[in-house]
């Protein structure tokens, strides 16, 4: 069985939500089952946007990029979007650089799924306390961090076309949007 993760992050490099599923499953799924989903869309954070990848839904609080880009000012967004999107990305190096049994190099966590969720946990706990506490990861951790690109493990993102994901009207508006007055 597989234990999947999603992370919320802030550009402080700190993990602030995480939600796990103990089995293989795509993001979308687990973010359309996810409390902090439902408390989008019950307008609790009605002034803030979280940034996906292109295998989740399109909705007006969570902006995704553009499959294939017509314009410059989706062009734009999409740079735009992938350079902030990278901070989660980096986070997770870190995490897996300073908690050395989560990066993949270590092979796999040998436990039951739901003390791996429980362990993944902690070490997110840990992690943010030390980046709270200003504690430098050692050196030669710096040099892991981003050496884990891509992994083999995650499954392919969901082309915008053929795409089942559920789409909101107010999200392809909100996007248009903003490429309309930061991107054009």
């Amino acid at each position: 069985m597989y234990n999947h993760v999603v992370g919320m992050g802030t550009a402080r490099q700190s993990e602030e939500q995480i939600t796990t599923q103990g089995m293989d499953t795509h993001d979308s799924f687990i973010w359309n089952n996810s409390r902090l989903r439902h408390r989008f869309a019950g307008g609790e954070f009605q002034d803030y946007h979280l940034l996906g990848d292109s295998g989740y839904p399109l909705e007006r609080y969570l902006l995704t990029p553009f499959a294939n880009p017509r314009t410059r000012g989706e062009e734009r967004y999409n740079r735009s979007h992938t350079r902030t999107r990278v901070i989660i990305e980096q986070t997770f190096g870190l995490l897996k650089s300073r908690f050395r049994c989560l990066h993949r190099s270590g092979g796999s966590l040998q436990y039951e799924p739901r003390k791996c969720i429980k362990m993944v946990m902690a070490c997110m706990y840990l992690h943010n306390k030390c980046v709270r506490r200003r504690v430098p990861l050692p050196e030669v951790m710096l040099e892991a961090v981003g050496e884990d690109e891509e992994d083999p493990d995650d499954p392919p993102p969901l082309q915008e076309a053929a795409d089942p994901r559920p789409r909101h009207p107010r999200g392809f508006q909100t996007r248009n949007d903003i490429v309309d007055n930061f991107f054009a």
